[in-house]
């Protein structure tokens, strides 16, 4: 996802939270996002809320014990090595991955433009977190901050893998792997582009959920379920459907939908491989 944060200052403890630079239009930090991250070995549990610049609060322990009735069955993965499972992953990273230094028409460098195959079809969970994966996630947050994004998927790199990074890693740990959508609600408009679609006049406002309750294993194998709002459920939410095979413009409705597809059109894009994928209901024939 294309775009840009600015971190504030943090208040002082105890102290009235000044307007939050990150939130915008002269709003104040407030607890937006809540976290529950646990150690499957130790059973260690961190859990706080946290506003989109990545200020703290307390997080309640109604609100601890709700989110952590998430975890279990979450897509979670062990670290392992010298398994065929893990050989394979690090063989397919390897082959599959883009140089950070790649340019091509319609991306930002070092990202997958849209028209390639793996930026239009599911990725795959990863089976367990390898040296590989590790370097991959190293890899697309270096291609991330190149390209000033505040977010970036696996296959937007060319590795049909289902993981991501933020920029918000204040928030919430930067990587997540096998991050998996449970629920949403309200809706929210906010103006989205995409490092795999570098064309003028394509960033548009797109109505996604406002917030999504969102269960991954961060890239050291802890286990996390988020309820995210504003920008941290906007950047999830925005990865997530890369990771699913799905640009932005896609979920575009009315004229917003007609005026972007008709500029990439212009622009000589491929729009046939990203039909129309409206939220509540089927895509217009």
């Amino acid at each position: 996802m294309s775009g840009r944060t600015t971190r504030k200052a943090q208040p002082a403890p105890g102290r009235r939270a000044a307007t939050c630079d990150v939130r915008g239009d002269g709003r104040r930090c407030a607890p937006l996002n809540e976290i529950v991250v646990r150690d499957p070995g130790s059973g260690a549990v961190e859990a706080y809320a946290a506003c989109s610049c990545g200020r703290r609060y307390p997080l309640p322990w109604t609100t601890r014990a709700r989110l952590l009735a998430f975890l279990p069955g979450a897509g979670l993965v062990t670290r392992g090595s010298g398994t065929i499972a893990a050989t394979a992953l690090d063989q397919l990273v390897s082959r599959t991955v883009w140089p950070a230094d790649s340019d091509r028409r319609f991306a930002k460098r070092g990202v997958v433009p849209v028209g390639t195959p793996v930026l239009h079809e599911p990725t795959a969970p990863a089976p367990l977190i390898t040296t590989g994966l590790v370097t991959l996630a190293l890899h697309m947050s270096s291609v991330m901050r190149q390209a000033r994004g505040i977010g970036l998927a696996g296959n937007q790199v060319g590795v049909p893998v289902r993981v991501l990074v933020h920029k918000l890693g204040t928030v919430a740990p930067e990587t997540l792997v096998n991050p998996e959508l449970l629920r949403s609600s309200g809706t929210w408009e906010y103006t989205e582009g995409c490092l795999s679609l570098d064309v003028p006049e394509t960033a548009a406002r797109v109505l996604r959920p406002r917030t999504v309750l969102v269960r991954a294993a961060g890239i050291d194998g802890r286990a996390l379920v988020m309820m995210a709002d504003e920008l941290f459920a906007r950047v999830l939410q925005h990865e997530i459907d890369h990771l699913d095979g799905v640009e932005y413009v896609q979920r575009l409705t009315g004229p917003e939908r007609a005026r972007v597809y008709q500029v990439m059109r212009d622009q000589g894009v491929d729009v046939a491989v990203m039909p129309p994928r409206p939220y509540g209901g089927p895509a217009p024939r």
